[in-house]
């Protein structure tokens, strides 16, 4: 029971106090306002691997055949991309629709050839300036742009539009909200 009423006041908390939310960036509302927000971050050079039960058919069926010529692409009938960079946001990689297979599949092919360029062994630095310009290729192929992951609401917050009619609740109505709904 102590380790739910401990997880409640934790997320009531930065429910209602948005900016007591863990950050590693600032953003803004739409009522203008900055507001603290996370984005989960690659925390090392990373390598992409999907494995071939993971491919959509039409790029399973391809992988043979470019095995011979995209060696370090497709291996295994599987993919790998890489270097990726330290900080990378990991929504910008795992957000991909593979619904647009022939966009992915243009867009793998680029990824690959451009990160090929890098020396062996490349520092993080060499890695996200060959990674930087790929970005919004990968935007466009991304089901979900948006990588902050502790955006939240704002209910009885000053952080909504003034036109939305909705002031913020006062710090002693917060509190007063978060007792009643202990008591539920």
């Amino acid at each position: 029971m102590q380790g739910r009423l401990a997880s409640f006041n934790d997320s009531i908390t930065k429910l209602l106090w948005p900016e007591r939310r863990e950050k590693n960036i600032m953003f803004e509302t739409v009522s203008g306002k900055m507001a603290p927000g996370w984005i989960d971050g690659t925390t090392q050079t990373s390598y992409l691997r999907v494995a071939p039960g993971y491919l959509p058919k039409e790029l399973d069926r391809l992988s043979g055949p470019l095995d011979r010529f995209f060696p370090n692409v497709f291996g295994s009938g599987g993919v790998q991309i890489g270097p990726i960079p330290k900080g990378t946001p990991v929504n910008l990689l795992t957000n991909i629709n593979l619904e647009k297979k022939a966009d992915v599949l243009w867009l793998v092919l680029k990824i690959k050839n451009d990160l090929d360029d890098l020396p062996a062994d490349p520092t993080d630095e060499q890695a996200k300036k060959q990674f930087a310009p790929l970005v919004d290729d990968l935007l466009k192929v991304s089901k979900c742009p948006d990588y902050i992951v502790n955006r939240g609401h704002y209910f009885g917050t000053d952080y909504l539009p003034a036109s939305e009619g909705e002031l913020g609740l006062s710090d002693d109505d917060k509190h007063s909200l978060i007792a009643f709904l202990k008591t539920l």
